[in-house]
């Protein structure tokens, strides 16, 4: 049983730093470049998308985080008998949110944007104003959203720092 903790442990902390780093730099960093490039930032977030697979990255780093992390709970601890139990319940909480606003609000707006540039590309002319209108709530959508994520993330790194302290 001990490897198996090992290897939990092992896989949901890389995967973790993966999550939570990429969504901070995102929120942080790649966010503002987008806006500061204005038209040339759907070429980058092409490249990001189809070429270096961002998203697929991401996701499946968030995935294998709380797969270990809540295996490792029901493994491991059973049950909210300790403190440290509770933290990291709590976390784990803190986890699935910032999981599920990643997933079904974030990843969905990427792939709504996706296909809209996608589609402005091919029309191979300036966005109408319909698709400026529906691009500027998309980003917005996406820029909240992965705030929240990015925020709920740090929420469940900070109760698994204080549970492992218990």
């Amino acid at each position: 049983m001990e490897i198996v903790t090992i290897i939990l442990r092992i896989i949901h902390i890389f995967a973790g730093i993966a999550w939570v780093g990429g969504a901070w730099l995102f929120v942080f960093f790649v966010e503002p470049s987008l806006e500061a490039l204005g038209p040339d930032a759907g070429k980058f977030m092409s490249y990001m998308v189809n070429v270096r697979r961002y998203p697929i990255y991401i996701t499946t780093a968030a995935a294998l985080t709380l797969l270990a992390g809540w295996t490792l709970w029901f493994l491991r601890y059973r049950g909210l008998q300790t403190a440290a139990d509770w933290t990291f319940a709590i976390g784990g909480i803190f986890g699935l949110i910032a999981g599920f606003i990643g997933g079904a609000v974030v990843g969905r707006a990427a792939g709504q944007l996706t296909a809209l540039g996608a589609e402005i590309g091919r029309g191979g002319k300036a966005p109408t104003p319909e698709q400026r209108t529906q691009m500027t709530a998309l980003q917005t959508r996406m820029k909240s959203a992965g705030l929240w994520t990015a925020i709920f993330a740090a929420l469940a790194v900070l109760c698994m720092a204080i549970g492992g302290a218990l």
